[in-house]
């Protein structure tokens, strides 16, 4: 493999965007250190951080760093390329997420600086370290249903149901109920919410009702089983059992270390 030119770790200011109709006669590959919009097969697709592509000659390129300032490894190289991804079962055109991707940008500099001082038996570690990068690369690869990709307007509508949740707190919110509002599975937008909140929809509600509790006890002479039910809770015993587990005592202790 020739290498035309190579960079690591090349910075570009936010919003960034490069077109290639045709990569020409070069093969092309991108490492991703931020995340970036990318169109691929004429469809727009995330590229989270740590994901790479290889181009083939003549393909279309197309991306834009729409969110952050663009940080990336990349080289633009001729020869053996086909034979070399070949030989690990990768494709051009795809978008891999290795594990840990850091060794990408390793390699990367590794070649960069065999390329600068061009010195003795320069192209044969050079051709070694590409055979061990696209093979570290194979070896690597996580399933993209691991990869959870989260846009704009995913978060603003999950932010837009927290608003809700906190404001009807004693309704009656099921997994179902709520991944339907956001037009999602019930397993992704598990997965979703935990990503965006760090926090299970489940323990997040559980903590937005006993919030309220706190201040049911605090500023009113309302029964438990009274305020349990108010913040959404059918039985009373499971209130106690779960404000005991957050705050550490019962509310009707709290109520009393207030006085």
């Amino acid at each position: 493999m020739q290498f035309i030119k190579i960079k690591a770790l090349w910075s570009e200011k936010r919003g960034m965007q490069l077109i290639r109709k045709d990569t020409g006669n070069e093969y092309i590959f991108l490492h991703y250190l931020t995340s970036v919009s990318l169109l691929l097969e004429g469809h727009w697709i995330r590229i989270k951080e740590g994901g790479c592509i290889i181009y083939d000659k003549h393909s279309y390129q197309h991306f834009v760093s729409d969110e952050c300032e663009l940080l990336h490894d990349w080289f633009h190289a001729t020869g053996n390329c086909t034979e070399i991804i070949g030989k690990y079962g990768l494709k051009f055109n795809t978008v891999y997420y290795p594990q840990d991707s850091k060794f990408i940008t390793s390699i990367i500099q590794a070649i960069e600086i065999e390329q600068l001082k061009q010195d003795i038996f320069c192209n044969e570690i050079c051709d070694d370290k590409a055979d061990e990068l696209f093979a570290r690369i194979a070896r690597g690869i996580v399933d993209l249903e691991e990869i959870i990709f989260i846009g704009a307007d995913i978060k603003n509508r999950f932010l837009e149901l927290r608003t809700q949740i906190n404001r009807e707190f004693n309704n009656g919110w099921k997994i179902d109920t709520l991944a339907a509002l956001v037009n999602l599975s019930p397993s992704r937008f598990h997965a979703l919410y935990k990503e965006i909140f760090l926090i299970s929809p489940k323990k997040d509600l559980i903590n937005i009702r006993i919030e309220h509790a706190e201040s049911l006890l605090l500023h009113t002479s309302y029964s438990i089983e009274s305020i349990a039910s108010m913040v959404g809770y059918s039985n009373p015993f499971n209130f106690i059992r779960q404000f005991k587990q957050i705050k550490n005592i019962t509310p009707g202790q709290y109520r009393k270390a207030a006085l």
